[in-house]
């Protein structure tokens, strides 16, 4: 049944493009033209939904790749954009011996070279009296198609051939990561590129190309320095690619990440131009700005100074990614994402970047967003019969607020991407306890785990107790296993030893309240795509001082998906595997326990469950303590990008815990 539906989606789909293609340009038959691109994209999530599941990944990527090589191939007839005539001048006029940087195309010094064959591109460039804003390589690549034959369909189809590459790139990538195959239609099928890239021509598609690929020769093949050096190709293209630099160096690569410095030697031919290099980009960035939607509200508030404020806000964003998202390519993801989103100009080709990221990170968001770039077409339409560009500003609001609930739905529901991994059922539960020297309070944790349900043993795993820590754990039924001191040294001895389909790991000061597990059971029961979470936590002390740290506990653990080790981190014990194990470290192992489960899977937050000793925070040095945590913490998100993962941070645990008998 899928086979078929998945035949008749691609008849449809083809269809439509071919329509697109006839009826072409948008301005012509605007309403047309709109409907058939929201089918196109409606016809691609189909398409990926009803994909034949009797292929292998290599055959399915076989036929999708035919499938998006013949949809380019459709879109060779489609006018090209306005940007390709600059393409081609400014690769023509350096065929010339003129320096495109240093001369707009209205210069009255290039007013004999814009005759003959050049003269319909000389009349059609947007913005003549801009001289080139492209870095090096793209107007490189200008002038060798310029040489070879000055129009603009050789320019389209070179382009095209970049958009073949990343496919191809795609699906090694994809063929790497163990990605379901279908995924790539999201690219391959996506109206959005065969509009823009097979059909306009846009040079952003090099960029992506360059882009991806360095991405797989980092990530996928760890060929860093070529990856590097692919990096600054894509720089050199467009400069957005920039944006990806710091979220791909670590403590492996960041020798060779020099590489990425290699292409700024394309700089060369041009420096004769000077600073003027980069005039025509800074007047384009600060004063031109267009279907853009964050820096709306900034302006409004903040007038000339809206550009500065939005680079500060776009940096806070950045820094948050970089912080709480380990993973190189999810985190270049969002970085792109985020950029994107604080453009002041935002034309609808500048979302191919995102696209290939959707094959692996599907975001209900941005494929509205993609497809919602209709709204933008009116605005071709009136140009189109009068000349004349202006934006329509109240189709904004149609075009970006379902874009932001779904963006906001999909955050603080799915932990910032889709997730298409699901569990297995998981009915038990194992508890485990790190202790040294915890007689005092690890009799009234063990208490607080007796008869609740789906518990099928309670572990604690001792770092070397010399009180009676042991003897309290054996009388009351726990397991016991030794351990070498270091909290989470001591867990992952416990994790060994546990059985169950469910760990969660309690600290001995910790107490749990009635209905906790249930909670829990019933979180992973109801919702198989999530491979674990956390609890909600709260102190036995009702002071002002405990009820914001607690607060602040919570809060980080909601919306940044990093829980500690008093708040019932618990996880499905079939997921150790995905995750390399559970963190062999001394300290911080529940930081680096929550990076590696959010990378495999959705985690939650279940409000409200365990009650925790405030001694830690008791006595005079209330405010040292805190900032102890306020220091560590974001000083191991960075330290854990540049120090090997076989390091168990005991300088982390000396400061943490001064008190060497125990967990203090």
């Amino acid at each position: 049944m899928n086979t078929f539906r998945f035949i008749c989606s691609c008849a449809l789909w083809f269809a439509a493009m071919v329509v697109m293609v006839g009826i072409a340009p948008i301005g012509k038959h605007v309403f047309f033209f709109s409907g058939l691109f929201m089918l196109g994209h409606v016809l691609m999530i189909l398409m990926v939904r009803w994909f034949p599941k009797g292929f292998n990944s290599r055959t399915a990527l076989a036929v999708i790749f035919i499938l998006g090589v013949l949809g380019r191939f459709l879109f060779i007839p489609y006018p090209v954009g306005d940007d390709i005539f600059r393409y081609v001048w400014e690769g023509f006029v350096q065929t010339q011996g003129y320096n495109p940087y240093s001369h707009a195309p209205d210069s009255s010094i290039l007013a004999d070279v814009a005759r003959g064959q050049i003269l319909p591109i000389w009349r059609q460039i947007n913005h003549p009296e801009f001289s080139a804003a492209y870095p090096p390589f793209s107007l490189l690549l200008f002038r060798i198609l310029a040489s070879i034959d000055p129009h603009p369909l050789l320019f389209k189809v070179v382009m095209i051939g970049f958009d073949i590459g990343v496919m191809i790139v795609l699906m090694l990538i994809i063929y790497n990561r163990g990605v379901a195959p279908s995924r790539l239609l999201l690219y391959a099928a996506n109206p959005l590129i065969l509009l823009y890239i097979a059909g306009e021509g846009h040079v952003d598609v090099i960029q992506v190309f360059f882009l991806i690929l360095s991405l797989y020769l980092i990530v996928c093949k760890k060929w860093d320095a070529t990856g590097f050096m692919m990096l600054g190709m894509a720089i050199v293209t467009k400069y957005f690619a920039l944006i990806a630099l710091p979220f791909l160096v670590n403590a492996e690569n960041r020798i060779k990440s020099l590489a990425v410095l290699i292409p700024l030697l394309l700089y060369l031919p041009f420096m004769d131009a000077g600073a003027d290099i980069f005039k025509s980009l800074g007047i384009f960035t600060a004063n031109f700005n267009y279907n853009d939607s964050l820096t709306v509200f900034i302006r409004l508030i903040f007038g000339e100074m809206y550009l500065w404020v939005s680079v500060f806000l776009l940096i806070i964003c950045l820094t948050w990614v970089y912080m709480f998202v380990q993973d190189a390519m999810r985190g270049v993801y969002l970085a792109l994402g985020c950029l994107l989103l604080f453009l002041p100009t935002l034309h609808p080709w500048y979302l191919i970047l995102i696209a290939p990221f959707l094959t692996l990170f599907p975001s209900r968001a941005w494929l509205y967003l993609q497809a919602a770039v209709l709204f933008t077409f009116p605005v071709a339409a009136v140009e189109y019969k009068t000349g004349g560009f202006q934006e329509i500003h109240w189709l904004k609001l149609i075009e970006y607020l379902p874009f932001y609930g779904l963006l906001a739905w999909g955050i603080f529901r799915s932990g910032y991407s889709y997730r298409d991994k699901y569990w297995e059922h998981a009915a038990s539960i194992s508890v485990v306890i790190p202790s040294l020297n915890e007689a005092d309070l690890l009799g009234q944790c063990l208490q607080s785990l007796k008869n609740r349900t789906g518990v099928k043993e309670v572990i604690v795993a001792d770092g070397g107790s010399t009180d009676q820590t042991r003897d309290i754990a054996l009388k009351a039924g726990a397991m016991v296993v030794e351990s070498p001191k270091g909290r989470g040294l001591q867990i992952e001895k416990g994790v060994k030893a546990a059985t169950a389909d469910i760990v969660i790991i309690m600290h001995a000061d910790c107490e749990a309240k009635r209905g906790v597990f249930e909670r829990i059971l019933k979180a992973l029961e109801e919702n198989p795509h999530v491979v674990g979470g956390a609890v909600g936590m709260q102190f036995k002390q009702k002071n002002l001082q405990m009820i914001v740290v607690a607060a602040l506990n919570n809060f980080r653990a909601l919306v940044t998906g990093i829980s500690f080790g008093d708040q019932a981190q618990f996880f499905r014990a079939e997921a150790l595997d995905a995750i390399g194990g559970f963190p062999s470290m001394m300290l911080m192992e529940d930081v680096e326990l929550s990076l590696r489960l959010k990378e495999v899977g959705r985690l939650v937050f279940l409000h409200d469950g365990i009650i925790v000793s405030g001694r830690r925070w008791q006595g005079r040095k209330f405010s040292y303590k805190l900032m102890t945590v306020f220091r560590l913490f974001p000083r191991y998100l960075i330290e854990r990008r540049f120090r090997r993962k076989d390091r168990i941070f005991r300088k982390y645990y000396d400061v943490y815990y001064p008190d060497k008998h125990g967990f203090r």
